[in-house]
């Protein structure tokens, strides 16, 4: 009987020590750490500003400067003051007359496209950089390619900068895109000849209220990735501080050609635009370039590596986007393509407008918007 409760008591004294074992095990250690780890904030990576390229941007779009700017005294000279007024009046109109309603439009329309995560690329842009961030202000990145040069920012390493001179440049270049929402491109050849696409990109960029936060030239490499040089080149990245999400953004133009021949002599740049094309595509107001046979390669890297189409008749023909790939949503109106490229015209597109599920597009943006008869075409990949 002794025995039974030497064993009895035994058992109990085992039990006690296993319950304070278990007691004492890590999960009380890690809920602490847990607590800890929450109370304390990850900080944020301070992006840097270098301050002059954003007060070019201002500067060059009529936009104010505070007093401690270096280029503050600029913005209190009778004529920019004047450049300013002309400006706001234009931006505020063709806001009030296409911009708004276009916003408002992309944010139910394009909704889920905007779910993607992932860049942009846009091809045969020319410097709208102002559409594609307007439908598209999702994107990581922006890739825009065209002929027309980059451009540089030399002007701001002298001390005798005409900037009425350059004032007045970027606003006979920007005149068509307020009007009209495309730019001419005969206009083009000969208002950016001397100054290149920068002045007008930054100044899209601060219009749309982001901040300018550096602008770098840049070269594309033999595997399709991009470097900084210190030489002058026909590729610029400018980052942006979006003003939506407050984030580091990168703007990447590139002046090339598209063409096959283009292609055939530069593999870097097909390299390049087979890697940003694997995402969204956007690309309006393109000279039907992509109906005929020079632009193959373009075409079929758009068809095969892009998610997501969002285009006009001008840009890949109807008949590529076969029905079983490709969910295809008609927005406007297709009556065939203005005179100048009458020669274009697609029967079959015009077929598909005469359907009743035809959505209606609230505002215009290409080549037929002084008849508002403009379309435009979403490809979703199935």
């Amino acid at each position: 009987m002794k025995n039974f409760f030497q064993f009895i008591f035994l058992i109990l004294v085992i039990t006690t020590l296993s319950l304070q074992s278990c007691n004492n095990q890590p999960a009380k250690v890690e809920d602490k750490d847990k607590d800890r780890d929450s109370i304390v904030k990850k900080e944020e990576p301070k992006i840097e500003i270098d301050r002059k390229y954003n007060d070019v941007a201002r500067i060059l779009a009529g936009l104010e400067l505070d007093s401690s700017s270096q280029y503050y005294k600029v913005t209190q000279t009778p004529s920019w003051v004047a450049y300013k007024k002309q400006a706001d009046a234009g931006w505020a109109a063709a806001d009030e007359r296409r911009f708004k309603a276009m916003r408002e439009w992309a944010s139910k329309e394009l909704a889920e496209v905007n779910k993607i995560d992932g860049d942009l690329f846009y091809p045969f842009s020319g410097p709208d950089i102002y559409y594609s961030y307007q439908f598209f202000p999702s994107a990581n990145n922006f890739h825009l390619f065209a002929m027309e040069q980059a451009g540089n920012l030399r002007f701001m390493k002298t001390d005798d900068v005409k900037w009425e001179s350059y004032c007045n440049h970027v606003a006979m270049t920007i005149d068509d895109f307020i009007a009209g929402g495309f730019f001419h491109t005969n206009h083009m050849r000969s208002d950016m000849r001397e100054k290149g696409n920068l002045p007008t990109l930054l100044v899209f960029l601060v219009r749309a209220g982001n901040t300018i936060a550096k602008v770098e030239h840049i070269e594309i490499k033999e595997d399709g990735s991009v470097g900084v040089t210190e030489k002058d080149s026909s590729s610029v990245r400018i980052d942006f501080i979006d003003s939506k999400t407050k984030k580091l953004k990168s703007l990447y133009y590139h002046s090339c050609n598209l063409s096959d021949a283009g292609f055939n002599q530069s593999p870097a740049l097909k390299k390049r635009i087979e890697q940003v094309a694997i995402n969204r595509t956007f690309t309006k107001s393109a000279s039907y370039l992509m109906h005929t046979p020079g632009f193959l390669q373009i075409r079929d890297i758009i068809l095969s590596k892009a998610t997501s189409v969002f285009q006009d008749d001008t840009a890949i023909p109807f008949k590529y986007y076969a029905a079983d790939k490709w969910k295809r949503t008609l927005y406007g109106k297709y009556n065939g393509p203005i005179k100048l490229f009458q020669t274009r015209i697609e029967k079959d597109l015009l077929d598909a407008y005469k359907g009743t599920d035809i959505k209606p597009l609230p505002f215009s943006l290409g080549y037929h918007s002084y008849s508002n008869q403009d379309n435009m075409i979403l490809y979703t990949r199935k």
